[in-house]
């Protein structure tokens, strides 16, 4: 089962996020429960990951380039722990857990008006240019390291 916190560090597994994206769901979002569809929560990831990587600022994006710091998703793993409903405000909490030679581990989740978690997710991104894998410069790993406070960016080889 996923679980990105050691036991007991729930809150401080929350407190640890720096970005934080509003999400309201829309009414093509929920299924015929009333919920939102389990579907549509990698769309959401997807959302709060793409917003981000646009507030870290990829020191390597120029026009031309569609969207910043250019990668692929190689895995993702989503775990729903309680139902989001539509029109309801909820915040997608997004980070980089881990810092790779040409890849990266972000962790997510989606908290409920109330302050509950509702859905975790772990997706490995992998820097491409659309043709290839690409190892991310220093500059964009300088970045993200920087905005995450990262002491010495945690890199791994994947």
């Amino acid at each position: 089962m996923l679980r990105l916190w050691e036991t007991g560090g729930e809150s401080a597994w929350i407190d640890s996020f720096r970005h934080r994206m509003l999400f309201r769901p829309r009414y093509s979002e929920i299924d015929s429960y009333g919920h939102v569809g389990n579907v549509v929560y990698p769309t959401i990831f997807e959302a709060g990951r793409m917003e981000y990587l646009a507030d870290v600022g990829d020191p390597e994006w120029h026009e031309g380039l569609i969207f910043a710091f250019g990668h692929v998703v190689a895995e993702q793993h989503v775990r729903y722990i309680a139902r989001c409903f539509f029109n309801e405000e909820y915040n997608v909490l997004t980070k980089i857990g881990e810092l790779g030679h040409s890849s990266a581990t972000m962790e997510q989740a989606i908290v409920g008006p109330d302050g509950s978690l509702r859905a975790i997710a772990r997706t490995v991104i992998v820097h491409n240019d659309g043709h290839e894998t690409k190892p991310w410069t220093d500059a964009q790993s300088r970045a993200i390291s920087e905005y995450e406070g990262f002491v010495t960016a945690a890199v791994r080889e994947f």
